[in-house]
């Protein structure tokens, strides 16, 4: 009799001791949902880039778009991330990087 392999469905890991981290804690609501949405963009096949792009129009049924900059700039004021590209009206879209103590994702003790 064969094994059936089991497969998790998309998901978005945080891990424990972010959650627990009191700079987290302080952030607004909308800093961490946007924080949660730019994890789920990052895929670990592209670590030499190691960039993601939220775009407002990704966002917009989820916050305004005055709302999603105040979370960018929360974000990259506290440490969480790093704006590595500017975007605008015909540059694209901003992308940012993962900077500071949790940066990286672990699974089972490896580096993803």
């Amino acid at each position: 009799m064969s094994r059936k392999k089991f497969r998790l469905p998309p998901f978005v890991p945080l891990r424990r001791d972010l959650m627990k981290d009191p700079v987290w804690r302080k952030l607004s609501s909308s800093a961490k949902i946007a924080y949660v949405y730019l994890r789920g963009k990052f895929h670990p096949q592209n670590t030499e880039i190691n960039e993601v792009s939220l775009t407002y129009s990704e966002m917009k049924d989820m916050m305004s778009s005055k709302t999603l900059s105040r979370a960018f700039k929360e974000l990259q004021e506290t440490g969480f991330i790093e704006k590595t590209k500017d975007g605008g009206m015909f540059g694209g879209a901003c992308r940012y990087k993962f900077i500071g103590a949790f940066k990286d994702f672990y699974v089972r003790g490896y580096r993803v």
